[in-house]
């Protein structure tokens, strides 16, 4: 328990915007990134996870910016691609209090500014001891819109992360589980691209010293990711394709950037 629990106080706020950015409709990016920290392995990444939230909350005053190119937008073909860009900043301890975490989103970039929202997310410990942690996680986006956004209403999901780190011969393998429930997170699969609330889940690898993979699923789509975290600078990059099935006919390929500091 100790263990963890110091790797989580000495978190290095690396951002992977494409682990938590968007569910189903990847063109609202207003939920704010997750921090990823230290792995329970010295040896390998910490396991992100495209496509869903993680509950594993960043260091209190920590700060993110980052940027995300998704083509085609909305996932409908011929649409072209666009940008995201998003910010934010986090306050409390997630081991003995809660965190939150405060985020901006400009939707588009064409022209830049003209849309946007804010996020909340609220973290906390539920239980730590040996190789294993589990936090839940609670999040509302698309708060105070303006431009397109204010056209939708907003979203709301709740969800809990457990990591754990597997034994394989000379190394620990850390992973990550996400389970949820959210609203307007599923796409119906005629291709209308028609929202309904519904779970998710996701699963996060560490493969290497800086790469993670992943999966994640709602009802209707499977997303795939690799997170890629650039030693001791606080950048991180992410490519993730959204329905990588193409079963909602709403397929979009994703590259985020994220500094934290």
């Amino acid at each position: 328990m100790q263990k963890l629990v110091s790797a989580f106080v000495t978190v290095t706020f690396a951002v992977g915007l494409g682990a938590s950015v968007g569910f189903a409709q990847s063109t609202d990016p207003v939920q704010a990134p997750s921090a990823t920290l230290p792995s329970p392995s010295a040896q390998l990444a910490f396991p992100g996870t495209f496509g869903v939230p993680s509950a594993v909350a960043p260091k209190s005053g920590s700060a993110f910016v980052g940027a995300t190119y998704a083509t085609p937008r909305g996932g409908v073909s011929g649409a072209g691609g666009d940008g995201d860009l998003v910010a934010g900043y986090s306050i409390g301890n997630p081991l003995d209090a809660v965190s939150l975490t405060i985020g901006l989103a400009l939707t588009g970039t064409i022209p830049l500014g003209d849309a946007g929202a804010f996020s909340l997310t609220a973290s906390r410990l539920l239980q730590a001891g040996g190789n294993t942690a589990t936090f839940f996680g609670v999040s509302a986006s698309n708060l105070l819109p303006w431009g397109v956004n204010d056209h939708r209403s907003e979203q709301y999901s709740g969800y809990v992360s457990h990591l754990v780190g597997v034994k394989a011969e000379s190394v620990e393998i850390p992973l990550q589980f996400v389970l949820g429930y959210g609203t307007d997170n599923t796409r119906d699969s005629a291709g209308a691209g028609l929202l309904s609330d519904g779970v998710f889940a996701g699963i996060g690898i560490g493969v290497s010293e800086n790469t993670s993979v992943s999966v994640s699923a709602t009802r209707t789509q499977v997303n795939v990711g690799m997170l890629y975290a650039i030693p001791r600078t606080g950048l991180s990059a992410t490519l993730g394709v959204m329905d990588a099935i193409d079963n909602t006919d709403r397929q979009q390929v994703s590259f985020s950037v994220g500094y934290g500091f």
